[in-house]
């Protein structure tokens, strides 16, 4: 395990300053400002293709984001790198661009940001609602095949940021060798239902509302929830007859938390999938790809029938009764897990053998309820997030200007530490103009590096 340096108030090579855009902060709290005052035009923008309660929910998370900026500022002050390359998720377009494309731009001379293929009238729509360009002006927005965006920004570019799926982060990855690569996919997130698990109306609510927020097109989703053999019948029922009395529509509708689907490329999978668990099916299962809809749809299964896990990126409670702890071990235990850990949540459950070393572990919370715009995101699957630079990848939960923060301490270390010393004395850091303040902080994370 590779221990983090403590970041210094600013880098070598920017001057006294440190970032010459840290007085853009500023602009950042107007924006905020904004956002609270046009509350109600943004959500009537959002709610073209999302519903009520995620626009009004990213819509909060944005302005929080924005507003709590001072817990990243030992980041934020350490520099600028010159181009960042974007590639931006198709959900949750107004904290997308808050979190992968304003807040890194306080660290970039430049930052070019691919919009999602499928929605990119829509994502142009909120970069104007939230006056993006007037507040961070240095965040261009384009419409590029994912070819012509590598070949012409990416490659080229001195970090990049991938939202998306693994398969295709390490692709994009492969061809942008000498850039800082930050990674952010999905993870399993799954909900445990442990024999003494309280599971009041609230509760329950809670869970239901974690997956299906945006119409359960949200990474953070739990895509399985393990029950306890103890609880399930009461649990299934409950989430039954909640999943039951969802409404579905266009969200116009305010009551509407369940309508199109997004992507409508991912249909046919999701049909297929379906199909498969057909004989699970205790509720819904209807996929209508002509008006690109999924039904509310619970699947019920033993855990040891359990074959493959899917992001389904739409309404489906898949739930695995278990046994006992061993069996709940396994589960946990297993490569299809392991890479893809995020976050676990546990309701009445004592973490089993291993848990807090594949994943970030909360207990009575779920993953939407714990995320915070301006703490790291993620757990220790490599397949659901990593930060990597050349040959080295670092697997774990992961902050946008924590990230730029340490690689940009990185390549001035690399151009003016003396040769004779891995770790220079105070002396040398006073000589080179750069004042350690002890004060400032050091950001708390325990990376799993490999080769």
């Amino acid at each position: 395990m590779t221990p983090l340096p403590t970041l210094l108030p600013f880098a070598p090579g920017f001057g006294a300053a440190g970032n010459p855009y840290l007085g853009d902060v500023e602009l950042a709290q107007k924006c905020a400002d904004h956002l609270e005052r046009e509350q109600a035009r943004i959500i009537e923008v959002l709610t073209t293709h999302e519903s009520h309660e995620a626009a009004s929910g990213e819509l909060e998370s944005s302005i929080d984001a924005l507003r709590n900026l001072h817990r990243e500022l030992v980041g934020v002050r350490q520099g600028a790198v010159e181009d960042i390359s974007v590639f931006l998720p198709i959900n949750l377009p107004l904290y997308s661009l808050v979190l992968f494309a304003a807040v890194p731009s306080l660290m970039a001379d430049r930052v070019d940001v691919r919009l999602p293929a499928a929605t990119p009238e829509w994502v142009r729509s909120v970069a104007d609602a939230m006056r993006l360009q007037e507040f961070f002006p240095r965040v261009h927005l384009n419409e590029f095949t994912r070819r012509r965006f590598i070949n012409e920004q990416a490659s080229r570019a001195d970090a990049v940021i991938f939202t998306g799926r693994y398969e295709a982060a390490e692709e994009v990855r492969a061809q942008c060798p000498e850039a800082l690569f930050i990674f952010q996919g999905s993870g399993v997130n799954p909900v445990v239902v442990g024999p003494e698990a309280n599971l009041t109306p609230e509760v329950l609510d809670l869970m239901v509302t974690a997956r299906i927020y945006n119409g359960g097109q949200d990474c953070a989703a739990p895509d399985a929830f393990l029950v306890h053999k103890q609880r399930a019948d009461e649990f299934i029922d409950a989430i039954i007859e909640r999943a039951d009395a969802l409404v579905s529509g266009p969200y116009s509708d305010p009551q509407a938390r369940v309508g199109t689907i997004l992507n409508p490329n991912t249909l046919g999978a999701i049909a297929d999938r379906l199909t498969a668990l057909a004989d699970d099916t205790v509720l819904g299962g209807l996929v209508d790809r002509e008006a690109a809809y999924v039904a509310p749809t619970v699947i019920v299964r033993p855990l040891s029938e359990h074959d493959e896990l899917m992001e389904f990126f739409a309404p489906v409670f898949y739930i695995l009764v278990y046994d006992n702890d061993d069996e709940l071990a396994e589960f946990f235990s297993g490569s299809e897990y392991v890479e893809n850990a995020m976050y676990a949540s546990l309701y009445g459950q004592r973490p089993v053998e291993g848990l807090f070393e594949s994943s970030t572990v909360l207990f009575n919370q779920t993953v939407l309820q714990a995320e915070q715009g301006n703490i790291a995101f993620g757990g220790n699957g490599a397949k659901s997030n990593y930060i990597a630079y050349r040959d080295e990848i670092e697997v774990g939960p992961a902050l946008m200007t924590d990230a730029l923060a340490r690689h940009l301490q990185r390549l001035n270390e690399e151009a003016v530490a003396p040769p004779v010393s891995n770790t220079p004395s105070e002396d040398w850091w006073i000589r080179s103009g750069i004042l350690a303040n002890q004060d400032c902080g050091r950001v708390e994370r325990l990376p799993r590096v490999r080769s």
